[in-house]
């Protein structure tokens, strides 16, 4: 009886273990770090090892688009990164030039982001008109 105990025991702390292995893993591999443009290009190396969220603007003129790529470049106090976006998801409607827009992927070695989702908002887009809530 006691034998049975012992691999029921050890069966369950096998299964537990996996499971623990598996959560901590998934959240570490879907954890993003939020990052300005200026923020990730002072990060240096460390940025190559991370999953990132980088926040900035689209530069005017630099979307370059094509069947099977999408690459620009994103701004925010005086630093620049070239993006290069190979996710299959659509680029939203309102991702063009001076945008803001949120890129998630990864930092390159050779200093261009490589990303696989993007936000884009426009903030004129959003804003209120005043004149048409007083009714003028």
């Amino acid at each position: 009886m006691e034998k049975k105990n012992i691999k029921i025991i050890i069966g369950v702390t096998l299964v537990v273990s996996v499971l623990a292995f598996l959560s901590v893993s998934g959240f570490n591999e879907g954890k993003s770090y939020y990052k300005f443009v200026d923020e990730l290009v002072a990060m240096g190396p460390d940025a190559y090892k991370k999953n990132l969220k980088v926040h900035g603007n689209v530069v005017s003129g630099s979307i370059k688009k094509d069947e099977h790529k999408l690459e620009f470049l994103l701004t925010r106090n005086g630093a620049t990164i070239p993006v290069k976006y190979v996710g299959k998801a659509p680029v939203p409607d309102t991702f063009k030039d001076e945008c803001e827009a949120v890129i998630d992927g990864r930092f390159k070695e050779d200093g261009t982001f490589e990303g696989t989702q993007i936000q884009a908002k426009c903030a004129s887009k959003y804003e209120v008109d005043y004149k048409d809530l007083k009714g003028s």
